[in-house]
């Protein structure tokens, strides 16, 4: 697999984790991208593919867990 198709996978990857994330703290569906693992460099719906925002809507509806915040 060639550098810019490993990378493209990762950002679906990275898609898939944000949505997950997004449902598991309960927050409302907004598609976006951490490239690093601290959120400081982030990318926007705006600058995301089809694939991508698929990919992060996929994370969020098939997240079967929430935060216990009780």
């Amino acid at each position: 697999m060639g550098k810019v198709k490993a990378m493209r996978q990762d950002r679906l990857e990275l898609a898939y984790d944000r949505g997950s994330m997004d449902y598991y703290y309960g927050r409302q569906p907004t598609p976006h991208i951490w490239l690093d693992r601290m959120g400081r460099d982030v990318v926007l719906k705006q600058h995301m593919s089809p694939d991508e925002i698929k990919a992060y809507y996929d994370g969020y509806e098939e997240e079967t867990d929430r935060k216990d915040w009780g």
